[in-house]
């Protein structure tokens, strides 16, 4: 049997070293959901490295990641669910791995902005052109918001993607470019460096 104490070999103990947590969380929108949320984890030690918050619909929707020695965010997996039943909001946490910013090779990232009327099917059509082309969307932020003096409701999205480099970039533009008019869509494609990927 090994006795080893992780110490005398200057290894980390597990319940020491960092863990990362994705925490998902949806509840009735209303004040201070945030704040309960933030208090949950700071008195557990723990950070909130990266966050997305938004109101949809009538939801408040929060994807956070958690990070916090490996005791401390074991501490919050076996406490978040009585803590989201008495602030009335469902959640799901999962165990994940620190991210590495990393440009994977033979990959050249690009941001397409596009807005338009809104319809059904723009973010199908788009995201069907750039997976048949072998991109990979890193990120989609989307937004409906009403037209001024006319009220029409207008659709806007912002995509990082990342595209092969073999590919010929000339022509992926044209049929994206394409399509955005066969969707009525003003739409912008441009190369971008990593301090934009943000």
């Amino acid at each position: 049997m090994n006795t080893r104490n992780p110490a005398q070999k200057g290894e980390t103990p597990p319940s020491k070293k960092v863990a990362y947590l994705v925490v998902t969380a949806v509840g009735k929108d209303r004040p201070g959901i945030v704040d309960e949320f933030s208090k949950f984890v700071l008195e557990r030690d723990c950070s909130i490295e990266d966050s997305r918050m938004a109101v949809l619909g009538g939801e408040f929707a929060i994807v956070v990641l958690i990070v916090g020695a490996g005791e401390n965010v074991a501490r919050i997996q076996d406490e978040i669910k009585p803590f989201a039943e008495k602030s009335e909001i469902n959640v799901t946490a999962k165990p994940t791995e620190p991210h590495v910013a990393r440009m994977p090779e033979g990959y050249v990232p690009y941001r397409l902005r596009g807005t338009g009327v809104d319809h059904p099917g723009i973010v199908q059509k788009f995201s069907h052109m750039l997976h048949e082309a072998g991109a990979n969307i890193e990120s989609l932020d989307t937004r409906t918001y009403s037209a001024p003096v006319s009220g029409t409701p207008v659709f806007h999205f912002d995509m990082v993607v990342e595209v092969p480099a073999r590919l010929a970039i000339a022509s992926l533009r044209q049929r994206l470019l394409k399509l955005a008019d066969a969707e009525n869509l003003d739409l912008e494609v441009h190369p971008i460096v990593a301090t934009d990927r943000v």
